[in-house]
């Protein structure tokens, strides 16, 4: 039972109108249609007559939303649909944005190369529906087809996670189904240290077969200069005049810190020949011309040379171009003792970084590390 809303209002603005009925013998008194959700703030006018109009909208609301067996106590539900965004446009929605951004060329094409085989490999039922569709199972289906290491495997699904990470974050799916998905063991990959004498039988056969790669080592030996990135990137312009230091933007190398480094003397002798030989700042020391080696020379030129060493004695198996930063780090380490030096050297982001860089080429062991633990 109710009665037939009623407006009370004077033409005094400062006191505020309200509807007033009679509910199954309880009084309401309505000042808005908040609870009908309905935009209706009769007290909100200026005058009157405006006032008065909209407060016989509001009852008239009332009228209706009671005698459809409306209650105070009911919850209005207010319903808001979602635009639909399917799997397909939120990963290259994702993808357009990473190649956008300042990432290294090979990651980008690691990116897209993934998107593509996912897109290409899902039904498209799949891709048509929601993301949150899809699920670990789907994800595994995707990942089998890159078994035949655990490396593979597992670099594969590094790099899909990108993009449901980036869905999660943004609250598009509530879980990431990559990582409910199964992993593989990796073997740890061990770029052998070199010992002295086959650092310089190493670096003599380099110097008269392979002389950009004898240069590139020199780089990742004495300067710490990572090869692909920073040694096949650098160019006249980042070296100083006496060839006695290399200065590197925020953005030429991985740590995204300015970079200076001190270049040995040995070195330096080769800097200075390479130097003379380039006829114009910008130039890039590798190459001698404007352009860069590609992405893949120095591993193809690696790959050539390593057999021939190999064959010749002058190398082991685990041994690779990487090995002489690896060389160089454990040299400076065994030298100096001094975690927080070798740090600077090798531009890690943190300590922990070198740790682990130590510990996976062997020179900090478990018994190395019970030989200082604290006595009581």
């Amino acid at each position: 039972m109710f009665t037939e809303p009623k407006i009370i209002l004077t033409k005094d603005l400062s006191q505020r109108g309200y509807v007033s009925f009679y509910l199954n013998g309880k009084r309401y008194r309505e000042y808005n249609g908040k609870k009908l959700n309905q935009e209706l703030n009769p007290n909100y006018c200026k005058t009157y007559t405006d006032r008065q109009k909209h407060f016989k909208k509001l009852a008239y609301e009332f009228t209706k939303a009671l005698e459809a067996g409306w209650k105070p106590t009911n919850k209005v539900e207010i319903v808001t649909s979602k635009p639909l965004i399917t799997l397909k446009v939120a990963l290259e929605t994702i993808l357009h944005s990473k190649l956008s951004s300042d990432l290294s060329k090979s990651y980008k094409t690691d990116l897209s190369k993934v998107v593509d085989q996912f897109l290409q490999f899902l039904p498209v039922e799949k891709l048509d529906a929601e993301a949150t569709k899809v699920t670990h199972l789907d994800v595994e289906a995707f990942l089998s087809q890159f078994s035949s290491t655990a490396t593979y495997y597992m670099n594969k699904r590094r790099v899909l996670n990108v993009f449901f990470s980036d869905l999660y974050r943004t609250k598009i799916i509530a879980d990431n189904p990559v990582q409910t998905s199964q992993r593989r063991k990796q073997k740890a990959i061990l770029h052998k240290i070199y010992n002295q004498d086959q650092l310089k039988g190493v670096l003599a056969f380099l110097s008269i077969h392979y002389p950009n790669l004898h240069l590139c080592c020199l780089l990742a030996y004495g300067c710490f200069l990572r090869p692909h990135q920073e040694a096949r990137l650098l160019c006249a312009r980042h070296i100083n005049e006496d060839c006695s230091m290399i200065v590197l933007a925020g953005s030429e190398n991985k740590s995204k810190r300015i970079r200076v480094v001190n270049v040995p003397p040995y070195v330096q002798t080769i800097l200075k020949a390479r130097v003379a030989e380039l006829g114009d700042t910008n130039d890039y020391i590798m190459s001698k011309s404007a352009n860069p080696f590609n992405v893949s020379y120095l591993n193809t030129q690696w790959s050539r040379a390593k057999k021939k060493m190999i064959d010749a004695g002058l190398i082991e198996k685990e041994q690779t171009i990487y090995s002489f930063r690896h060389t160089a780090a454990v040299n400076v380490y065994k030298k100096t003792k001094d975690l927080h030096i070798l740090q600077q050297l090798l531009q890690h982001s943190n300590m922990i970084v070198t740790l682990n860089y130590l510990r996976g080429l062997g020179e900090i062991n478990d018994e190395r590390l019970r030989d200082v633990l604290p006595e009581l």
